[in-house]
């Protein structure tokens, strides 16, 4: 039982840990009532884990059971034993895995929305988990899952950008980083495109005006867009239909000297050519 207790404050078990830490604290114990009290940890976890609900299962059982029916893709049987076992054993220190196994049993079922609420639960009640990383990595999933078209409403994709930024910022070195960071990149692109579409859409209505206020976002957040050069010309375009012709040639300027290859050279140099002298040569 004492080897028990100690493994479970080096595992730092979420039930037992407050209670091992005051232990250790006392320095001026005498080790061997240090010891009697981490003993009596090491019988209550055994109990936990061991006590039987009224069917006569363990909490222990419980899991196994859950976690078999899901491998069975039986997921909603594997949800019913994994919440008799959050019921039946208030104080297991396996209630942090069912919680999150509810939530996986529930994206399975591209259930996404409840999915996301009880990762989030999981989140709220269990923050240091060993599981959390991957809690906030499912999180992004399910917004990631319910992303409409790109020339639609983009909100489910901006909260999953957001979801794996947290995941970024609170779990650096966490194994799903990597996976993350492609997940931002696509999400930012899908942005980009979605920024554009609706920028093309306010150029060909001639709403000039609102096309720059998209093309100047576009520009500054998604500098590595794969249709900057298009939004360059459509930005020095619509400053001109606005008269604004300083940056007008300002634009057309900089996508001929970024964008040497690009298809809207010729175009650029043709604007550029017939705006009003504004003091910018072109070389």
């Amino acid at each position: 039982f004492y080897r028990t207790a100690v493994q479970c404050y080096t595992r730092g078990d979420e039930q037992l840990q407050p209670v091992i830490n005051l232990v250790m604290r006392q320095s001026n114990m005498l080790p061997k009532y240090r010891n009697y009290l981490l003993l009596l940890c090491g019988i209550w976890v055994c109990l936990s884990g061991c006590a039987k609900s009224k069917s006569g299962l363990t909490a222990d059982e419980y899991l196994r059971l859950g976690d078999t029916q899901s491998s069975r893709n039986r997921q909603q049987k594997a949800r019913e034993y994994y919440q008799e076992l959050l019921t039946n054993f208030p104080e297991s220190h396996h209630r942090a895995v069912a919680q999150f196994n509810i939530a996986e049993t529930l994206f399975r079922e591209k259930e996404y929305i409840e999915a996301r609420f009880e990762y989030e639960k999981f989140l709220e009640l269990h923050p240091a988990h060993g599981l959390a990383g991957q809690a906030q990595y499912q999180i992004g999933l399910c917004y990631v899952k319910q992303m409409r078209h790109y020339d639609r409403d983009q909100a489910h994709t901006r909260a999953a950008l957001k979801a794996f930024r947290t995941l970024r910022r609170q779990h650096p070195q966490h194994p799903l980083i990597p996976d993350a960071e492609d997940h931002i990149r696509r999400l930012r692109r899908r942005l980009a495109a979605h920024e554009m579409s609706v920028a093309r859409f306010y150029y060909n209505k001639r709403a000039y005006h609102a096309a720059i206020g998209r093309l100047l976002n576009l520009v500054q957040v998604y500098p590595q867009a794969p249709d900057l050069d298009e939004a360059l010309f459509l930005l020095g375009a619509s400053y001109r239909a606005e008269e604004n012709f300083v940056k007008a040639q300002q634009v057309f300027r900089t996508l001929v000297d970024r964008f040497p290859t690009s298809s809207y050279i010729s175009r650029s140099r043709a604007q550029l050519r017939q705006l009003p002298d504004t003091g910018i040569v072109l070389q």
